[in-house]
């Protein structure tokens, strides 16, 4: 499910930071590996959330080359 919103918000979704926000908090209890992505995300520093979001890609053997993209992009602003 996270890496559907990375993906999709790569292949041109509308992204909005406050529906990121809510998904990724709604799935936590679902998702245990969400849990540093939602406390970087409630932290509110934009550094903490690209550093999480690069290790869940990292922990969850997706493409390492999407990391790229998680560091050119902002997750807490549109």
């Amino acid at each position: 499910m996270l890496i559907d919103l990375i993906l999709d918000r790569k292949d041109g979704l509308k992204y909005r930071p406050e529906n990121f926000k809510r998904d990724v908090l709604y799935y936590v209890d679902v998702f245990p590996c969400y849990k540093p992505v939602a406390k970087a995300i409630l932290g509110g520093k934009e550094t903490d959330v690209k550093r999480e979001l690069c290790r869940y890609i990292d922990r969850e053997g997706y493409n390492p080359e999407i990391k790229s993209y998680v560091q050119d992009v902002r997750w807490l602003a549109s």
